[in-house]
C-alpha cells in the first residue's frame, strides 16, 4: 500500500506541472502562488537551509551557485555538504541585512531561481528579487509534515529528478515507520501534553503547524490543543504569556536547539521560578532538540527527527531502539555517506 501511494502522489505531481519533464514549467510554490522555472534550473540560490538540505537529497550539486552568508549550524556542527558537494566551500554567498537580501550580491550570482523562505506572497524579499531582478522565486513554508515530503516533490521538479525524488520520498516514509509503527498503537490516555519551546521560549507551534504533525506522530498531543485562544491555537507560531502556559500544565516541554537555555535552566534556574508548578518542570520531563543539523524537522531529516522526539516520549517503548544505527542507516540511504564518519559508503 505504501509503494502504491507513492507511485500515485508521484503520477498526480507530475501531472500538476504544466508542461513535460523538461524545459520551462509552471509549478506552485509553498504560498500558492504559480512560478514558471526551468525544469532543470542550472543556477540556482537557496536561501534556506533546510530546503537545500532537500536539494541535495534530489538534485545536482553542480546547479547551485550560491547561498545565503548564514552557515551558523556549519559553523558549529558536523556538516555532510562538503562530502557529496565538492565544490560546496566555493560556491559564492549572497549577503543579509537585517532581514533583507542584498540584491547586488544576489545579482552577481546570476540566478535562474532563487528559493526562500516566505510566509506570505507580500515577503520584501520575494518581491523584491522578482520585480527589481526578474528571477523567478520558489517560497517555501512548513506548515505540516506533509509540506517537507511536498518539498522533495518541489526539488525533483527543479531539478529534473522526479525519479530519485520518489526514491527520497519512499526512504523517508519507511523511517518514519519505525516510529509510527509504534506510536500509532499509544492510546490517547497515554499520550502526553506537550509546549513545544522556540528559542524566544513563549513561543510555541499551533496546531497547524509541521511541529504539531511531529508531536502527534511522535505519541504526543500539543498543549496548544486546549488553548481558550482559537486564533492562537491556529497560529503558525502563536506566543503565549506565562500564565496560559501554566494553565495549559503541559507534561513535557520540548526545546527547539538553544544556544543560550538548556533543559537544565527550566528546571532549577533562577529565571524559571514561575515554572515550578508546571507537570512537566515537576517531573523532569524537558527536553532538547540536541543537534538541529541532525534533527531537522523541516528537511528530509525529519524521519530522524520524529524518532528523537518519540524516543522522548516514550522511553519505555523505544528502549531497544539503537539511535546511532538508524542515523547512519539513514546517512547512507539518503546520500551515500556514513554519520558520524562522514566516510562515503
Amino acid at each position: 500500500m505504501h509503494k502504491i501511494s507513492v507511485v500515485a502522489a508521484f503520477v498526480c505531481f507530475v501531472l500538476a506541472v504544466s508542461a513535460g519533464c523538461c524545459g520551462e514549467v509552471t509549478i506552485k510554490d509553498d504560498l500558492g502562488r504559480d512560478v514558471t522555472i526551468n525544469s532543470p534550473s542550472e543556477r540556482v540560490v537557496f536561501m534556506m537551509e533546510n530546503a537545500l538540505k532537500t536539494y541535495y537529497a534530489v538534485g545536482d550539486p553542480e546547479n547551485i551557485v550560491a547561498l545565503k552568508d548564514d552557515r551558523w549550524m556549519r559553523k558549529l556542527l558536523d556538516d555532510i555538504f562538503p562530502v557529496i558537494d565538492p565544490d560546496f566551500e566555493k560556491k559564492l554567498t549572497v549577503s543579509v541585512s537585517g532581514d533583507r537580501v542584498d540584491l547586488e550580491s544576489l545579482a552577481r550570482a546570476n540566478p535562474d531561481l532563487v528559493v526562500l523562505w516566505a510566509t506570505t506572497p507580500d515577503d520584501a524579499n520575494l518581491k523584491a528579487i522578482e520585480e527589481t531582478l526578474g528571477v523567478p522565486v520558489f517560497a517555501i513554508f512548513v506548515r505540516s509534515v506533509d509540506d517537507v515530503l511536498h518539498q522533495v516533490d518541489t526539488m525533483g521538479t527543479i531539478s529534473d529528478r522526479m525519479e530519485r525524488a520518489a526514491e527520497v520520498k519512499e526512504i523517508m516514509h519507511d523511517y518514519m515507520n519505525t516510529t509510527t509503527n509504534v506510536t500509532s498503537n499509544i492510546p490517547e490516555s497515554e499520550r502526553p501534553k506537550v509546549y513545544w519551546m522556540w528559542t524566544d521560549v513563549l513561543g510555541t507551534a499551533g496546531v497547524n503547524s509541521g511541529i504539531n504533525d511531529l508531536i502527534e506522530l511522535a505519541g504526543g498531543v500539543n498543549v496548544m490543543k486546549f488553548a481558550e485562544n482559537e486564533t492562537a491555537m491556529t497560529m503558525e507560531h502563536p506566543v503565549v504569556n506565562l500564565e496560559t502556559l501554566i494553565k495549559l500544565n503541559p507534561d513535557v516541554i520540548y526545546m527547539w536547539y538553544n544556544e543560550n537555555l538548556d533543559p537544565e535552566d527550566i528546571l532549577t534556574g533562577d529565571d524559571f521560578n514561575g515554572w515550578k508548578d508546571i507537570n512537566a518542570v515537576k517531573n523532569g520531563r524537558v527536553y532538547e532538540i540536541r543537534n538541529p543539523y541532525l534533527f531537522d524537522a523541516f528537511s528530509p531529516r525529519m524521519p530522524l527527527a520524529l524518532l528523537h522526539v518519540a524516543v522522548d516520549l516514550h522511553p519505555d517503548r523505544f528502549k531497544d531502539v539503537d539511535m546511532d544505527k538508524i542515523i547512519d542507516d539513514f546517512h547512507v540511504d539518503m546520500w551515500g555517506v556514513h554519520y558520524p564518519s562522514m566516510e562515503k559508503a
